[in-house]
């Protein structure tokens, strides 16, 4: 007789099929198995697959692999699954420290270089807040 998951968490129908799979498997076959396990209707698919994906990111039994394949945590070595986030923050440093000028637009620009041209948005009497009475547009 197979388990009535209709009352079960996703994550934990998830870690079922795992379980029976005995693989990694794609997130799009995952999630399909689970709706059809707790006989989702589309509408429920539809809002259910972001939380489902998040719910699944943070459930400590789960791990991502390579082409948004999933499997169970037990069955891989930290070594394989770890992603050192320092190494990822160093590369991001390096790579802000050296900006293109010429991908950026005028408002980009100045904000990098340090050019503050729109002292006209703010009005000092006004404790810094925006002053659009002289605006032009109308909505």
């Amino acid at each position: 007789m197979d388990k009535d998951y209709k009352n079960e968490s996703l994550v934990d129908v998830a870690y079922d099929i795992l379980k029976e799979h005995e693989g990694e498997i794609t997130f799009k076959d995952l999630f399909n198995a689970v709706a059809e396990k707790v006989e989702m209707t589309m509408d429920r698919k539809d809002a259910s697959i972001s939380g489902f994906f998040t719910n699944l990111s943070l459930d400590g039994r789960f791990v991502t692999l390579k082409n948004n394949e999933w499997d169970l945590r037990e069955r891989h070595t930290f070594d394989k699954v770890h992603v050192d986030l320092n190494a990822i923050y160093e590369d991001i440093e390096e790579n802000s420290s050296s900006v293109d000028e010429d991908m950026m637009d005028e408002d980009e620009k100045n904000l990098h270089l340090g050019d503050d041209d729109d002292e006209d948005e703010v009005n000092s009497s006004d404790n810094g807040y925006y002053d659009d009475s002289d605006s032009s547009d109308s909505y």
